[in-house]
């Protein structure tokens, strides 16, 4: 991913913050030379340096959780267009747009240990549904094991990860202010507390 320095996260606790606030990402798998890299949206989880998830059993990526083959996992946080009618001088600008995004690398292995399998399952659920929503432990007796049996599971532990942030850092603070004034305007209130704030919040 280019990075250029005015846009690069360098405090890895806020790059981590990104994938566990935009959970659901992108699995990007190198499948061989001259071959398509896999790709596959998926929520994953982050913990203590390891990214852990499933994909369906006839998906082909599951194939290629073996511990061997690089990925990246892509995680977006808000983003929006940017007009230049929203700059002082519109007829010397252009369209943008304004984004977070983190990155984490390293070679997912499949995990076949039941227990740790139902842990990323019963995660995953709480993440979204909270510790009073829908839980597989809800299910009737049996219902998980067979849909455990369509699934493979992975774990990521990450070797490095990136993070960058698009905030109109090239700008003077009043544009900067005046751009996160009219994306709150436009219902982009995430982005624009983050351009507010300085920080990859949202």
């Amino acid at each position: 991913m280019f990075i250029p320095d005015m846009f690069k996260l360098s405090d890895p606790e806020e790059i981590r913050g990104i994938v566990e606030r935009n959970g659901f990402g992108y699995l990007i798998t190198n499948a061989g030379e001259g071959a398509f890299p896999m790709i596959t949206a998926v929520p994953m989880l982050l913990s203590e340096g390891v990214l852990y998830g499933h994909v369906a059993r006839p998906n082909p990526h599951g194939r290629l959780f073996d511990g061997a083959h690089a990925t990246r996992a892509l995680f977006s946080g808000p983003h929006a267009y940017i007009s230049p009618t929203w700059y002082p001088n519109p007829e010397a600008s252009v369209p943008t747009w304004n984004y977070i995004v983190a990155i984490a690398e390293g070679r997912p292995e499949t995990v076949t240990d039941s227990q740790t399998v139902d842990w990323i399952l019963s995660e995953t659920a709480r993440q979204y549904e909270g510790s009073e929503g829908w839980s597989p432990a809800t299910t009737k007796p049996g219902f998980m094991e067979g849909m455990k049996r369509g699934i493979v599971a992975f774990r990521m532990p990450v070797d490095q990860m990136l993070g960058k942030a698009k905030l109109s850092q090239n700008k003077s603070v009043e544009v900067r202010t005046a751009v996160a004034d009219r994306l709150a305007e436009v219902g982009e209130k995430a982005l624009a507390a983050v351009m507010r704030d300085g920080t990859a919040e949202d």
